[in-house]
């Protein structure tokens, strides 16, 4: 058996130290498109909790799933503000999503994008991508999100 001893200097050195809160900068550069319903450049600066939200979807806790998407979407939205309570997030936080449809060519996503503008704040706009999927682990499901989102340490 091996003792390491460690000097008093060196554990109080080891000690947690105040965290700087975080910094979320959301902005469109000069140059590329001004989309209306996300940022196009999101950084963070200082120290937080990240929050990863995987494979939100529009299901009930009872696994009820509406036939629409347009009703798939709503319900997604609901359960990603739901999640991100949860974990002590709010919608100003996300600085990334990523959304999953199914058969992108064949529907008319309008209602679901329409949704993502409609659940950020103006001035906290995730960047985004939206990425047509031949199917999701569950056939009913027509859309799922990804989310990413940073907390400031209080």
């Amino acid at each position: 058996m091996i003792k390491i001893l460690i000097p008093l200097f060196a554990i109080v050195a080891m000690a947690p130290v105040a965290m700087a809160e975080v910094e979320i900068k959301r902005w469109n550069p000069e140059g590329l498109g001004q989309p209306i319903g996300y940022s196009q450049v999101v950084t963070i600066e200082g120290t937080g909790k990240m929050v990863l939200l995987g494979g939100k979807a529009g299901l009930t806790a009872d696994d009820y799933i509406p036939e629409t998407l347009a009703e798939q979407s709503k319900l997604t939205w609901k359960n990603v503000d739901l999640a991100l309570k949860a974990a002590g997030a709010k919608r100003e936080d996300v600085v990334e999503i990523e959304i999953f449809i199914v058969d992108l060519a064949n529907i008319d996503p309008n209602p679901a994008y329409q949704d993502v503008r409609d659940f950020f704040p103006a001035g906290h706009k995730p960047v985004s991508m939206v990425i047509g999927v031949s199917a999701l682990a569950i056939p009913e499901l027509k859309m799922e999100v990804n989310v990413r989102a940073i907390v400031a340490n209080d």
